[in-house]
């Protein structure tokens, strides 16, 4: 937060400055449908030290020792404290954000390894240098198919986040699309409902991991698409793919996902990374800044922003995405994240969170009054039947500090689990506890 003092010779400056005599002329020109006309409620101004008394018994209300089970997009995994500790330097914490020529070495190189990083995870060719978050990214690979097959219709499956989802369809609300669901069959995108679309159809967005924490599979969703000119949008946890087949591999022409698995805090939500990558035909129609490797005139390495037009920082109508900005702190804890962990450490934590989530299922589905709703193919997340009330439950587990996710209204009577290698054995069994504990 800010602390911005203004006292009321200082409004009557402003006010002056800008040629009204009150606040309520200056913002006349906004329609009073969009005016709050009622108290704010956040009480009379205070001093800058009553204000840092006035957040820290706000910050004291906090649930303090919870554990989260949480996850749908945002997981608690452990984050190395040389990620901090490298990111936090002011070098990188304090950098301005990078437009062209004045952009330092330095954050260009960088980049450069978090986009080598992540077409090495992907499996994909070209990777930019991070979009805003995962639901953004997945709405700028929805512009790119869009503008490669001139075909109207774009094909969802109904097991991609709900949060995803929101996003898009407000990104592309403005344009002449189709968007149409993809319903399941046990947690499982049904595949045979992409037949009847494949002549008008420009995209199909596959999430795996899917909402459910199922894993998905690609390779099947290509197949289907084999004489159609649609192209496969491939979502997931990266983290996931340390384990899992490749996007790439499984003939994905976009891959888009969300970096905060990969050395970023939750942080109540925000902020996050978002991740796209591409098949290299696609290169100069991906969103975003890419940063290229070449050589000076002394024949030393140099780092580059390529394939970039004017236009993308600009003029928006002339561009390939109105995004001119990237998540460049977060792609460096990514970076970071992913240099600590290495080839032998990601596929060591992804087994972890498996190792742990499959007992805690198992366990769990052993209780009177519990079921496992999908199966064990998944990761880290799973979802739970219970014959209990779902609200109610998960407020009784959330008073004794365990918290996990209701989603009765999409699933009845169900909730939801996810377990990163955080989370111990005994933090698992007192969750279980709890369960049983509940009538």
């Amino acid at each position: 937060m800010h602390y911005i003092p203004l006292n009321t010779i200082g409004e009557k400056e402003l006010l002056s400055v800008c040629e009204v005599d009150n606040f309520s002329d200056l913002i006349s020109i906004i329609p009073s449908k969009f005016k709050v006309n009622s108290s704010l409620g956040i009480g009379p101004p205070l001093s800058e030290m009553d204000i840092e008394r006035a957040l820290e018994a706000l910050s004291d209300e906090n649930i303090d020792g919870s554990i989260s089970f949480i996850g749908r997009g945002i997981y608690d995994h452990f984050i190395p404290k040389a990620v901090d500790f490298i990111s936090n330097r002011s070098e990188f914490y304090t950098a301005y954000t990078p437009y062209q020529a004045e952009v330092s070495q330095g954050t260009l190189q960088y980049l450069y390894e978090y986009q080598s990083m992540i077409c090495e995870l992907s499996g994909m060719d070209i990777a930019n240098a991070s979009l805003y978050d995962g639901a953004s990214a997945l709405a700028e690979a929805c512009f790119l198919a869009l503008s490669i097959s001139n075909k109207s219709t774009i094909l969802y499956s109904a097991t991609v986040c709900e949060h995803l989802i929101k996003v898009m369809k407000t990104y592309l609300s403005g344009q002449k699309v189709d968007l149409v669901e993809i319903p399941e069959k046990n947690g499982i995108t049904d595949l045979s409902f992409l037949e009847t679309y494949l002549d008008d159809l420009s995209a199909v967005i596959i999430q795996s991991p899917n909402k459910y924490g199922l894993i998905e599979n690609w390779e099947n969703s290509k197949n289907k698409l084999m004489h159609s000119e649609a192209l496969l949008i491939a979502s997931g946890d990266p983290l996931s793919l340390a384990v899992l087949k490749s996007p790439g591999e499984c003939g994905a022409d976009i891959y888009t996902g969300d970096g905060q698995s990969l050395g970023n805090p939750m942080n109540y939500g925000g902020p996050l990374l978002g991740i796209m990558a591409v098949k290299e035909q696609y290169k100069r129609r991906i969103p975003g800044r890419l940063v290229g490797k070449t050589v000076d005139c002394y024949g030393k390495d140099g780092f580059v922003l390529t394939l970039q037009t004017r236009e993308q920082h600009i003029r928006k109508e002339k561009a390939t995405s109105n995004i001119c900005t990237n998540q460049s702190l977060l792609a460096l804890r990514a970076t970071i994240y992913m240099a600590l962990m290495g080839k032998s450490g990601m596929p060591y934590v992804t087994q972890l969170c498996y190792q742990k989530a499959q007992y805690a299922a198992e366990e769990i589905s052993k209780l009177p009054g519990y079921t496992l709703k999908h199966g064990n193919h998944f990761l880290k997340e799973f979802v739970i039947k219970t014959k209990y009330n779902v609200e109610s439950l998960t407020r009784y587990c959330a008073d004794r500090q365990f918290l996990v996710l209701d989603i009765h209204d999409t699933i009845s009577n169900c909730f939801q689990i996810a377990v990163t290698e955080k989370r111990t054995k005994e933090q698992i069994d007192k969750l279980i506890t709890c369960l049983k504990e509940y009538k």
